[in-house]
């Protein structure tokens, strides 16, 4: 599994698991945390939000 070097809300420094990141991100338990470009700061820089899995319609972004 993944880690991802993170700063906490404490300014700790650690690493979270990668399958917790939006749930750390939700929470705002964190600050920043490192992508292979550099930090990142939720809520300033662009962040990939969780996709709604209760959708049911087709799936459209299938190109056949």
């Amino acid at each position: 599994m993944d880690e991802i070097s993170v700063i906490y809300i404490d300014g700790m420094m650690g690493s979270a698991a990668a399958d917790r990141l939006q749930e750390l991100i939700d929470d705002d338990a964190i600050i920043k945390f490192q992508r292979h470009d550099g930090w990142v700061y939720p809520g300033i820089d662009p962040v990939r939000k969780r996709e709604h899995t209760s959708y049911s319609g087709p799936e459209r972004r299938n190109v056949h």
